[in-house]
């Protein structure tokens, strides 16, 4: 959907940059390179990624190469750019090379939640992003409340919400042992920052969909929803699943999506944009 929705949006572009704000395997940008070689109308002069990273995070410049050798293949002019911060608090709009003629992208994949405790590291990169002006925003996030003060109430939302997770993995990866392992490692980490960490030591800190939209509505950020393309393109990577496709749902909530199992959100998916409006606008959110 969030891929979709990023190609509608660029498609009078000739010039297209994305700033990656968590880069993992970048397999969502080869759907992307695959969609732009096949353009007929107007065909792409250039494709810039920025992959944002943390100093001593060699993975990015691995995931760059492969990038690039992907690109290649469908002979897509392609540039690949890797920036290095201490912390996201140094995020800055001067790391940019923004291009006058290029239409900016920013994608935002389960980053967002790590800033929830530190609100100033948060407010920054919210205003940097909004200096830069992207044509669209695509924010994904864990539908789920991690951030309560009260360790009752997080133990039982953790409880629901990783149980449902553990669901999903008995039938998706029944016979991948090593694969499973490493995803219930992962899992393992987060179980244990949300219900066994206090204070600056609880990083992570999900909140949902409603409480984000508050929130964007301080920088006047507006949803652009998603087009039947979009919705379409979904359900079909939901189908490439046979043994999911029958317990992944995928339902509206305003102009956003909500990936769940079995009836339990797991993940929401928005697309926004940065108005350029005048006036003051404050959102009703608390963290």
């Amino acid at each position: 959907m969030g891929i979709q929705a990023i190609i509608e949006n660029v498609a009078s572009a000739s010039k297209i940059h994305i700033i990656d704000l968590e880069l993992r395997s970048g397999v969502q940008w080869t759907g992307l390179m695959q969609a732009l070689s096949e353009r007929e109308v107007r065909h792409v002069e250039i494709l810039k990624i920025t992959a944002v990273g943390f100093v001593g995070n060699e993975k990015i410049a691995e995931t760059g190469k492969r990038l690039e050798s992907v690109a290649a293949s469908f002979k897509l002019p392609f540039s690949f750019i890797a920036v290095y911060v201490e912390d996201m608090e140094d995020i800055k709009e001067e790391l940019f090379k923004i291009g006058n003629d290029e239409s900016l992208v920013v994608f935002c994949p389960l980053v967002l939640r790590t800033m929830i405790s530190r609100p100033t590291c948060l407010e920054n990169l919210m205003r940097v992003m909004k200096t830069l002006n992207p044509t669209i925003v695509i924010v994904i996030e864990i539908e789920a409340n991690h951030n309560s003060p009260s360790f009752v109430n997080r133990f039982i939302e953790a409880l629901f919400f990783f149980s449902t997770f553990f669901d999903c993995l008995d039938t998706c990866l029944e016979h991948e042992g090593e694969l499973r392992a490493g995803v219930e490692s992962v899992l393992c980490n987060g179980i244990r920052n949300i219900v066994a960490m206090e204070g600056k030591e609880r990083v992570v800190r999900s909140v949902k969909l409603e409480v984000w939209s508050a929130f964007f509505a301080r920088f006047r950020m507006t949803e652009l929803g998603f087009s039947e393309s979009s919705l379409y393109q979904g359900s079909l990577v939901i189908k490439q699943f046979p043994s999911a496709a029958s317990y992944c749902t995928l339902d509206k909530c305003g102009k956003s999506m909500i990936v769940g199992w079995k009836g339990t959100p797991v993940q929401s998916v928005s697309a926004w944009k940065f108005s350029r409006d005048r006036g003051r606008v404050f959102g009703n959110y608390r963290f």
